[in-house]
């Protein structure tokens, strides 16, 4: 029997740092482990519905009616769908370790809110449409930083996206936790308050401790 994928995801709202944690712990990851094939990986993707998204998030205000907020939802399915189909999937069957910058629960999270009165309990709506095809995480660390604080690490930006709102961020982050409440057994929470060094430690150690438990 060959040895078991894993996939580890990262979560967690604009400005916590898991982008720049996840360049850390892939590079330390590899060098503990240099036998295991590493895969690291983001949505939206390259992908053509991840172009559109890219292209749509760092334009000028959030999406206004709520045709566009369902279309922009269904961009990042059709993203994520084709992310499982054509990297994420294939990965794990030949036993690689895919950490992702980002999945569904972002989707859940984000588009949760920005869909808010078009329908109802949007989180676990956008949980119910996943279900079915979605790949679950062996293990997810939720970055877990004061919105306030977030957007004060992106002030620094020169590319800005609709989401970097205070009020948004703070809708989002409470989303998040309610994911991390529904499934504790899923997600560890790491400290972003805390220098990049220190938070991709944290990561790291959790990241180690789970590969472990698989072999």
């Amino acid at each position: 029997m060959g040895v078991k994928g894993l996939l580890i995801t990262l979560e967690g709202i604009d400005g916590s740092g898991k982008s720049t944690a996840a360049k850390h712990i892939s590079t330390q990851l590899q060098e503990i482990m240099p036998e295991r094939r590493l895969i690291l990986t983001a949505e939206p993707t390259g992908g053509e519905a991840g172009k559109i998204l890219r292209a749509r998030l760092s334009s000028d205000g959030p999406c206004s009616s709520p045709s566009r907020r369902m279309e922009e939802l269904f961009l990042f399915m059709a993203d994520h769908a084709d992310h499982l189909a054509r990297l994420v999937c294939p990965s794990l069957e030949e036993g690689a370790i895919v950490i992702s910058d980002r999945y569904a629960d972002s989707t859940a999270a984000y588009q949760g809110v920005t869909l808010q009165g078009i329908v109802p309990d949007p989180v676990q709506w956008i949980r119910s449409v996943y279900a079915p095809w979605n790949m679950p995480p062996d293990l997810t660390l939720f970055f877990a930083l004061d919105p306030a604080l977030a957007l004060k690490r992106m002030r620094s930006r020169q590319e800005r996206e609709k989401f970097e709102q205070l009020e948004f961020l703070r809708s989002v982050n409470e989303n998040f936790r309610r994911l991390v409440a529904l499934e504790p057994g899923r997600f560890v929470s790491i400290d972003a308050s805390r220098d990049a060094q220190d938070v991709a430690a944290q990561a790291l150690k959790r990241i180690l401790k789970r590969v472990q438990t698989s072999l």
